[in-house]
Formats: structure tokens, C-alpha cells, sequence
């Protein structure tokens, strides 16, 4: 029996063993590894690991499956042990078992030395926060994690970009926050407005609004999410936010816009508040949990009842699908991953899923939890490129 079937053997009766709460005893009669990797391996099986790595996993094959796996969990983290479990809830489970202990093996355990070896980091890491920013003199500052920056007007801790308010703002000027692919960040506007800028998205403002004018804004491209801070607050002056096909004119709302220029729709939904959409000579108004979808190919516009929490759900650390095609998945891994990603097979792009996916996982745990369902039958990293099979 080879190595890696002997893994593959350890790795099944692991997670046999979570999930009837047993011990690890297998793990710990086990000669493939040293102390050191068992100890790696069992604080990344414990009970709060797994309860964490299951709920990010999701339910990417079907909503109603994740159910069952989280009603076999209970409020102290434990699993509890039920007299039938189907096959694809060990499966979940042995998602997580199965990459955990054939990376031990493969990177951290060392049988010459006995010790664990150190470990080489990823060469595909999750987004981070960071941008840049573009001043109205044209002179750019990359912001980044850990690497603050001020001027008279506006300062950065590496997370948000926060203007100030001038007293009496005479004229505009312009800056640019542009975040690249594998990156995000915030901005607080000199009104009080908050913006979450998503990956490869680029905006447009004002440092200061002039008063007795519209707030006006404009996402270049990409996708953002706006808390506005309400007209009553600024005499009455309304919000706008434009985009290369429609004006978004806005009295005090929250909502998210997706407008990517490699994307055929844009994308407008409503949290809360009340939002008037302009195409051409078209007005749309929104209520919260409505969406309009614009064509932009046609000019078209039509508009729908969406969960909001699927299209929102990237602002709080989460990407949340629903019966989102496996081509829009990998579109929006790759901008977040900043990879390129491809299908061997055309027809696996119109495989549908639905799931809730933890920003911060690893690109293989995701890919491992894509494969587990069978509707691909491999993939392959080279460099910073995934090819779907």
C-alpha cells in the first residue's frame, strides 16, 4: 500500500472518529508522523477547528444539506453523534481531515530529524486591505496594512482612508482610490459617508463637498458597498453616485453596486433606505431588498426581489452564493485571489452551487470543497493560474 493510500486510510477513520466524538486514536498509533506533526495535526482537529472549518466549507452543493451538518453540531462545539449520517456529511468532513493530514506529511513532518520543518507560505494568499491613492495633483500613495499616512486633509491607519471636513470648501477637488485585484479597503468621506471598495474597484470624489450642491461620486468600475450619511444632515443635498450607465441618486440608504467591465450586467441592491435609479430617460425606484439588473449590452434594465445577504455578504468577510454559475465563482475568486483561473471543460461554467465561503480560506480548501461534490473531477495550480477539470 502506498504512502499516500495509507494517508487517504488514516484520514477516513479521523473522520469517522469526529464525527462520532471519539477519541484520536488512530492518529496517536500512527508511525507516519512524529510527535510534533500529531500535536500540529490534533489542535487543527479540535472540536472548535472543525466547527469553524465546516461552517466555511458551506454548503456548496446544496443549502439544505448544510442543515443537517450544522444541526449535528451543538452550542459547545462539540459534534454530536447521530445514528445516521449521510454520506455527505462525512464527506464535509473529510474535506477538512483529508488536506490537513496529507499536508502534515507532505510539508511539516521531517523523518530523518523527527522535527517539524518549516513551512513554506502559499504562493496563492487571500485578499488584503490595501490601495491607492491617487491625489489631485496626480501624485499616488500605495496604502497598506501596517503603513499609515496623513496629510491635511486625510489620513489612513491601513484599513480606512478618513477625510475631514473642511469649514468653507470653495471649489472640488478630485481624488482616487483604486484598489487592485487581491485587495480591499474603506473610505469615510468628508460627509460622513462610509464606502467598502471590493477588489479590482476604482472611485472617484470629492475631499470636500461644496455646500448648497449634490454629493456627487462616481465608481469608475468595480464594485462598492455605501452607507450614506443622510441629505438631513447636509441641508437637503442629495447623494449621487454615477456609474459609465446610470446615476444612483440617494437620500440616506445603504445599498451595493457591481460594476465590473468584464462583467455583461450591473448590478444595484437595495439594504435600506430609498434609492432613484437613473438610465437615460428611465427612473427606477427601490425599496429595500430590490435589485435592478442592467444589461449593459442593451440598456436594458429589469428589476427583482433578492436576499441582500448574498450580494452584501463580501463587506463583512464572506462570499455567499445561491445558485451562482461556477464561471461568476471563479470570476469573483479570482479578482480576491488575484489568479487566473480556467476550465479545461466549457460545460463545468454553467454548474450551479450555492454557498457560503469564508474570505480569509485557503484557495485549495475551497477548491478541495468544489471537488468533494464530484461536478469536477480535478484541478490544477501552476504559478498563480488554476485550471478547472
Amino acid at each position: 500500500m502506498t504512502i499516500f493510500r495509507n494517508l487517504f486510510k488514516l484520514s477516513k477513520k479521523l473522520s469517522k472518529a469526529l464525527l462520532k466524538n471519539k477519541g484520536l486514536q488512530d492518529l496517536e498509533a500512527s508511525d507516519l508522523f512524529s510527535d510534533d506533526a500529531k500535536t500540529h495535526i490534533k489542535q487543527h482537529l479540535s472540536n472548535e477547528a472543525i466547527k469553524e472549518n465546516l461552517e466555511l466549507l458551506n454548503q456548496i452543493d446544496k443549502e439544505a444539506d448544510w442543515k443537517n451538518v450544522a444541526q449535528s453540531i451543538s452550542g459547545d462545539g462539540k459534534l454530536k453523534p447521530r445514528k445516521r449520517r449521510s454520506m455527505s456529511t462525512f464527506m464535509k468532513v473529510a474535506a477538512v481531515v483529508i488536506p490537513l493530514v496529507s499536508l502534515t506529511y507532505l510539508v511539516l513532518h521531517n523523518r530523518t530529524n523527527n522535527t517539524l520543518l518549516e513551512v513554506e507560505p502559499l504562493p496563492i494568499t487571500a485578499g488584503t486591505d490595501k490601495a491607492i491613492l491617487t491625489l489631485d495633483d496626480g501624485s499616488a500613495i500605495a496604502l497598506e496594512q501596517d503603513n499609515p499616512y496623513e496629510n491635511a486633509m486625510v489620513k489612513s491607519d491601513g484599513e480606512r482612508l478618513t477625510y475631514t471636513k473642511a469649514t468653507t470648501p470653495s471649489k472640488l477637488a478630485f481624488n482616487y482610490l483604486t484598489v487592485p485585484r487581491g485587495g480591499q479597503y474603506q473610505i469615510a468621506l468628508s460627509d460622513g459617508t462610509l464606502v467598502w471598495l471590493n477588489a479590482d474597484s476604482k472611485l472617484k470624489y470629492p475631499v470636500n463637498f461644496v455646500e448648497g450642491k449634490p454629493r456627487i461620486v462616481e465608481l469608475v468600475y468595480g464594485e462598492a458597498y455605501f452607507d450614506v450619511s443622510p441629505s438631513t444632515e447636509h441641508q437637503g443635498n442629495h447623494f449621487k453616485v454615477l456609474t459609465k450607465q446610470q446615476e444612483v441618486d440617494v437620500i440616506g440608504t445603504a445599498f451595493n453596486i457591481k460594476a465590473y467591465n468584464d462583467e455583461p450586467y450591473m448590478y444595484t441592491t437595495l439594504v435600506e433606505g430609498r434609492i432613484t435609479i437613473r438610465i437615460d430617460d428611465t427612473l427606477a425606484q427601490l425599496i429595500p431588498t430590490e435589485q435592478t439588473q442592467l444589461d449593459l449590452r442593451t440598456n436594458q434594465m429589469t428589476k427583482s426581489i433578492v436576499n441582500v445577504d448574498h450580494h452584501v455578504a463580501w463587506v463583512k468577510g464572506y462570499f455567499n452564493f445561491k445558485d451562482t454559475t461556477l464561471k461568476d465563482i471563479m470570476r469573483v475568486l479570482s479578482r480576491w485571489y488575484d489568479v487566473t483561473i480556467t476550465f479545461e471543460t466549457p460545460a463545468l461554467e454553467d454548474v450551479t452551487f450555492s454557498g457560503l465561503l469564508h474570505k480569509q480560506q485557503h484557495i485549495e480548501d475551497i477548491l478541495n470543497g468544489i471537488k468533494t461534490t464530484q461536478f469536477i473531477n480535478a484541478y490544477e495550480i501552476k504559478n498563480k493560474t488554476i485550471t478547472i477539470k
